[in-house]
């Protein structure tokens, strides 16, 4: 399994983007993750939304709305890291001061864990989560850089979601898309290695779809975004819409 984050989601400035208004809310008392939730309550399908490794950034909570927005679903955006997300203020991790920055992604690295408890949490808070939301009918899981990870672990057999998918994938493995058994869209940057994408369209086939942006950086769908550049803007809009396409044909 690949255990080393991509350096491009690391080392790549962010554009912090300030005093964004959410739609939806935070949910502290609902299962043992803090949640952010937006779309409507009565929807028939939810989307479970894995952020990138900087947790709960302005460009997330915006990316959730709009998903939901498009696709008309439910997004829970669980806080899978918690205290140990790199704060988006930090411009690259490159930049930080070395003790600063060994303690960073020591903190993030240790919360990884080799991805071995990802897995069980999302499931058993899956659970949870449809108890809060009994209309939900049909579920669907979509991640971001190490999110993308998480989304390909849990796209495997015996999965409760129904279809997923992941954009600017980090952690890698030649594995992953070989094991995922339900239908998966995976959206690739300039920063990915174009061999590793390759395999994702190989492996996955008629059930998947695989596009690479060439001239997007890792992290275009999230924290890196630039929503100010319009055509920066004009890419996150695109990628998003064909998540919302991909996964509207299952949901």
């Amino acid at each position: 399994m690949a255990t080393i984050p991509s350096q491009a989601c690391l080392c790549t400035p962010s554009i912090l983007l300030e005093g964004y208004a959410v739609k939806g809310a935070f949910h502290e008392n609902i299962g043992e993750l803090r949640l952010y939730v937006t779309g409507p309550s009565t929807a028939k399908s939810a989307i479970v939304f894995i952020y990138d490794a900087y947790g709960y950034s302005d460009q997330i909570l915006l990316a959730a709305d709009f998903l939901s927005e498009l696709s008309g679903a439910l997004i829970i955006v669980p806080d899978v890291l918690s205290d140990a997300a790199i704060p988006p203020k930090y411009e690259s991790v490159d930049k930080v001061p070395e003790e600063e920055k060994q303690a960073l992604l020591g903190k993030f690295m240790g919360k990884i864990n080799g991805f071995q408890d990802f897995p069980g949490q999302i499931l058993s808070s899956t659970e949870e989560w449809r108890a809060s939301w009994p209309s939900i009918e049909k579920w669907g899981i979509f991640g971001l850089c190490f999110g993308g990870k998480v989304v390909a672990l849990m796209s495997r057999k015996d999965t409760p979601y129904l279809v997923s998918g992941q954009a600017h994938p980090s952690f890698i493995a030649d594995e992953d898309p070989k094991l995922i058994t339900i239908p998966h869209i995976c959206l690739a940057s300039k920063d990915e290695d174009p061999e590793k994408i390759a395999n994702y369209k190989t492996a996955l086939g008629e059930r998947g779809y695989v596009d690479t942006f060439p001239e997007n950086i890792h992290g275009w769908m999230g924290t890196k975004a630039d929503l100010v550049d319009s055509q920066k803007r004009e890419s996150f809009d695109k990628g998003y819409h064909q998540v919302s396409d991909f996964f509207r044909k299952y949901l």
